[in-house]
């Protein structure tokens, strides 16, 4: 094939470059980064008919990210998700908010319904180095949230809190067959599938995540057999995992198709203050 060349092309360019004005460069404004997104909330406080009161503790934390102008999370019972919109201080969330079904006890539906209706309220935010506040169009506090760091996928002892049983159904892991998971630096992974000890190794890249063949101890398992079953159930579904995302001290691995394949929670500090039981 003939190459065709230009040789009046790369003159024309440097001339065009040296000859732009040089406050054309400087017009360019970097835009400013959204300071509510790249980061995880945990809820500390929404209203009640007392004022604000305290998230319920010692239960599935409240977590909020906002990511592309879209805000998910959880009030500690369903998973809420919609579109906000920034412009400054001023915050907006859709009011039509979207939310799964799920039955919790009481105390958490009262703390659910009270934060929906507290973020259809939002006018503007207050951020506070790592403390964030929603506001009304009063400037009153409606919400009140803290960052929390997420905990690293590597090093992190994961405790099963559901996975997907094959029949498009997440589920819990049975009482007593409680089922966990670590990532060594090795590329190696293990834990308990509530009944033998379980080893494979795994792959990384970016937050791509793939599982190799599952290898477990043969101990013959105590108590029914569903506990078996549970185990071959949650080996089927960590052959399945593509992906994985973190959120504060949350793990979900995550199938081709971005679902759910089993999610795990990581123990939260101690803290120093807190009595030994």
């Amino acid at each position: 094939m003939q190459q065709i060349r230009h040789p009046l092309i790369a003159p024309l360019l440097i001339a065009a470059l040296f000859s732009s004005p040089v406050g054309a460069a400087e017009s360019v404004i970097a835009q400013p980064s959204n300071p509510l997104e790249g980061q995880t909330w945990q809820l500390t406080s929404y209203p009640s008919a007392d004022g604000l009161v305290g998230a319920i503790a010692k239960t599935k934390p409240a977590l909020f990210r906002f990511t592309a102008g879209r805000i998910a999370g959880n009030a500690g019972c369903n998973q809420i998700t919609g579109a906000y919109r920034l412009d400054g201080t001023g915050l907006t969330i859709d009011q039509n908010l979207a939310s799964t079904m799920m039955a919790c006890p009481e105390p958490l539906m009262r703390q659910e319904q009270a934060v929906t209706a507290a973020l259809a309220r939002v006018a503007a935010y207050r951020q506070v180095g790592e403390r964030l506040e929603l506001l009304d169009a009063a400037n009153q506090t409606l919400l009140g949230f803290q960052a929390i760091q997420a905990a690293p996928l590597v090093g992190t002892l994961w405790r099963l809190e559901v996975f997907n049983n094959g029949k498009q159904a997440l589920v819990s892991s049975l009482a007593g067959a409680d089922i966990s998971l670590e990532f060594s630096e090795q590329g190696t992974l293990g834990g308990s599938d509530g009944c033998n000890r379980y080893m494979s190794g795994f792959r990384l890249e970016g937050d791509r995540l793939t599982v190799g063949p599952i290898a477990t101890t043969r101990m013959a398992c105590q108590g029914p057999d569903a506990v078996a079953a549970q185990a071959a159930a949650y080996a089927r579904a960590l052959g399945t995992v593509a992906g994985y995302r973190i959120e504060g001290r949350q793990l979900t691995l995550l199938d081709a198709d971005g679902k759910t394949a089993a999610r795990f929670q990581a123990p939260a500090p101690v803290d120093p203050g807190d009595p030994v039981e």
